[in-house]
C-alpha cells in the first residue's frame, strides 16, 4: 500500500518536473537559437520526455503493463496540451503590428554607427537660418507617424528641420542584438545625423524621452549645440526618481491600468530579467511585442492631469524593444547632471499643465541647466505639439530667435 502511495506521489511530482525541465530547455534553445519555434520544438519534446519517463519509472513495479503503458502517455499528453495552450497564446497572441508606411519624403542615413536611420527634411524657406533643426522623438521607440506641427512653424522662421526615427523603431533598422539600444548608443546616433547633415552646430528639440535624450547629449557634446527644446521632457537621469515618483497620482494610477492589459508585455519584461534580454527577445522578438505596445501606448491618457479622457488614435510603428531596453540602460547609467550643471547653452523647458509627468521632471531641467527657461502651458497634456500647436510653435520660434530669455 505505501508503496502504490509513493508511486502516485511520485507520479504527481513528475507535473511540476515536466514543467521545469519544459521552461529551462525553452530558455536554453531560446538563448542558443535565438528563434523561438526552434526553442518549441526543443523544449516541448523534454517536457513530455521527462514526465513519461518520471511517471512510468514512479510506477515500476506496482503497476501492471497496461497502467505503466498508458498512464504516462495520458499524463506526459496532458501536461503538454495544458501548458501549450497558454504559452501560445502568450507568444503568438496580441495585436497586430502596424507599421509606419514611408512617405514621397523619406530619406535613409546609413550611419558609422551601424544604424540605419530613417529621416525626413522639411526645407526652410524665407530668410535661412544657418543652423539646421533636428526633432528628437520620444518613446523610447515612438516616433511620430505623421509630421510634427512643430517642422512647417520652424521652416517658415528660416530653419532646415530634420525628423529622423531612432534606431528601433519606425522605418529605422532592428537591432538583432537588443542589449545595443543604451543611451550611449542614442547618443551616438545623434550625433552622426549631425555629422551626416554637414553641421557643426544644431538646434535640438525633444520630446517626451526625447528631452532625456537631448541632456545626454548636451553632456557629451555641448560644443555641438546651439540651442535646445526640451518639451513634457522625461527625467533628466532615471535613478533621481525612483519608485515611479516621475509620474503624477492620476498619470501613475491610469499606467498601472494599461500595463495590467497588456499581458505579454509584463511576461517579457519578466524574461528579460530572469532570463536574459536574449532569450526574452527570441521568445517575443519584435513583430511579436510592437503591436501589444502599440495597443498600451494607445491607451494611455496624456492629458490625465485634466478632466475628460481625450480620444486616442493608437500610433503605429513602436518598437517594443526598443523602449524596453533604453529605458532599463537608462536607470544605469552615470548621472549626467554634474556636467549639465556646467553646460551653458540656452534651453526652452515647456510642460503642459495636464501632463501625466510630475512637474518635478521638468523643473529640474530648468534648475540644473543654468542658461534654461520655463514656461507652463495651460490646458496641455504631455503631447504639446498636437495640443496647443500655435502656442507650442510661436514659442519655439520666439526662443530660437532670440526672443525669449530668463
Amino acid at each position: 500500500m505505501r508503496a502504490k502511495a509513493a508511486a502516485g506521489l511520485l507520479v504527481v511530482l513528475a507535473v511540476p518536473a515536466g514543467l521545469a525541465a519544459g521552461l529551462g530547455a525553452l530558455w536554453a534553445a531560446a538563448a542558443a537559437s535565438g528563434n523561438r519555434y526552434v526553442a518549441l520544438a526543443v523544449a516541448a519534446p523534454v517536457l513530455a520526455g521527462v514526465v513519461w519517463w518520471s511517471c512510468r519509472s514512479a510506477l515500476g513495479r506496482v503497476a501492471g503493463s497496461q497502467v505503466r503503458r498508458w498512464v504516462p502517455i495520458a499524463v506526459a499528453g496532458a501536461e503538454l496540451a495544458a501548458v501549450a495552450v497558454p504559452l501560445a497564446g502568450l507568444l503568438f497572441g496580441g495585436s497586430p503590428y502596424r507599421p509606419i508606411v514611408a512617405g514621397p519624403g523619406t530619406q535613409y542615413w546609413d550611419l558609422p554607427t551601424g544604424s540605419r536611420i530613417a529621416y525626413t527634411r522639411t526645407p526652410a524657406h524665407g530668410e535661412h537660418q544657418d543652423t539646421p533643426v533636428i526633432l528628437v522623438h520620444g518613446g523610447p521607440g515612438a516616433p511620430d507617424a505623421e509630421p510634427s506641427p512643430l517642422a512647417p512653424a520652424l521652416a517658415a522662421a528660416g530653419y532646415d528641420v530634420y525628423a529622423y526615427h531612432q534606431v528601433g523603431a519606425g522605418l529605422s533598422s532592428r537591432l538583432s542584438d537588443v542589449r545595443g539600444y543604451t543611451i550611449a548608443r542614442h547618443v551616438a546616433d545623434l550625433d552622426a545625423v549631425r555629422s551626416a547633415i554637414g553641421a557643426d552646430r544644431v538646434v535640438l528639440a525633444g520630446v517626451s524621452w526625447g528631452g532625456q535624450l537631448v541632456a545626454s547629449y548636451l553632456a557629451a557634446h555641448p560644443d555641438r549645440v546651439a540651442r535646445a527644446v526640451v518639451a513634457s521632457p522625461g527625467t533628466m537621469w532615471s535613478p533621481a526618481f525612483p519608485d515611479n515618483r516621475q509620474m503624477t497620482e492620476g498619470g501613475l494610477r491610469d499606467q498601472n491600468r494599461v500595463v495590467w492589459e497588456h499581458p505579454r508585455l509584463l511576461l517579457a519584461h519578466v524574461l528579460m530579467e530572469v532570463a536574459g534580454p536574449r532569450t526574452a527577445h527570441a521568445l517575443l522578438p519584435d513583430d511579436a511585442a510592437d503591436g501589444d505596445f502599440e495597443s498600451l501606448v494607445g491607451g494611455l491618457d496624456m492629458r490625465a492631469g485634466c478632466p475628460g479622457r481625450p480620444l486616442r488614435v493608437p500610433q503605429p510603428g513602436l518598437g517594443f524593444w526598443a523602449n524596453a531596453m533604453t529605458s532599463r540602460d537608462a536607470g544605469r547609467v552615470a548621472d549626467p547632471r554634474p556636467a549639465l550643471r556646467r553646460i551653458n547653452v540656452p534651453t526652452l523647458v515647456l510642460r503642459g499643465s495636464c501632463d501625466y509627468l510630475a512637474p518635478e521632471v521638468a523643473r529640474e531641467y530648468a534648475d540644473v541647466l543654468p542658461n534654461a527657461v520655463f514656461r507652463a502651458i495651460d490646458g496641455s497634456g504631455h503631447d504639446i505639439a498636437h495640443d496647443r500647436p500655435g502656442e507650442y510653435g510661436e514659442l519655439v520660434t520666439a526662443f530660437l530667435r532670440g526672443q525669449i530669455t530668463r
